[in-house]
C-alpha cells in the first residue's frame, strides 16, 4: 500500500512537471510582448488550479516550497475519490499565491484575477466576482485559486475586488 501510494506520488509529480514545462513554453509563444514589458509595476501569472472547498485557510497565503504545496493539496483534496490530483511544482524564483477571497456581490460565485501589480514589496491582487452556473447549481460558496508568480515574494497583499 505504502510502495504504491509513492508510486503514484511519483508518477503526479513527473506529469506535473512535464505539464508545466509544456505549458510554460507554449505561454511565451503566445504573449512575447507580455504587461511585464509594458508596465513595470504590472505582473504576469498564470492560473494552476481552481477549487471550492469549504476549509479553513486564509484570504491570501503565499506557497514557497514543494512540502508546503503538498499540505496545501491535502487539505483541498475530494475525500470522495481515491486518486490524487497532480501536485504542481515550483521553478527558481517562483511561488505560488493562494486566494480564498469572501464573496460580497454574488453569492455562488467565482472569481477572476484581473491584474496583479507591485508596489514597495507589495502586491495588489485586482478581481471581480462573476457567476458560476456550477458553483450556483451545487451551492458552492467558498472559491480558491492558486496561481503562480515569477518574482520575489511580496511583504504584503492587498486584494482588491473591482466590482
Amino acid at each position: 500500500m505504502k510502495n504504491s501510494f509513492l508510486l503514484t506520488l511519483s508518477l503526479s509529480v513527473f506529469v506535473a512537471v512535464v505539464s508545466c514545462s509544456n505549458s510554460v513554453a507554449y505561454k511565451s509563444e503566445l504573449k512575447p510582448n507580455s504587461e511585464v514589458n509594458q508596465q513595470s509595476d504590472k505582473i504576469e501569472f498564470s492560473e494552476v488550479k481552481r477549487f471550492n472547498r469549504n476549509v479553513v485557510i486564509p484570504e491570501t497565503s503565499v506557497i514557497t516550497t514543494f512540502k508546503q504545496t503538498i499540505e496545501l493539496y491535502r487539505k483541498l483534496a475530494d475525500k470522495a475519490f481515491g486518486r490524487s490530483e497532480p501536485i504542481p511544482t515550483l521553478g527558481d524564483s517562483e511561488y505560488f499565491l493562494v486566494l480564498k477571497p469572501k464573496l460580497k456581490k454574488i453569492a455562488y460565485g467565482d472569481i477572476e484575477v484581473e491584474k496583479i501589480e507591485n508596489k514597495n514589496s507589495s502586491l495588489t491582487v485586482s478581481y471581480k466576482e462573476v457567476e458560476s452556473t456550477e458553483y450556483g447549481t451545487e451551492k458552492l460558496t467558498n472559491p480558491i485559486l492558486i496561481i503562480k508568480i515569477k518574482g520575489k515574494v511580496p511583504d504584503y497583499i492587498k486584494l482588491k475586488s473591482i466590482n
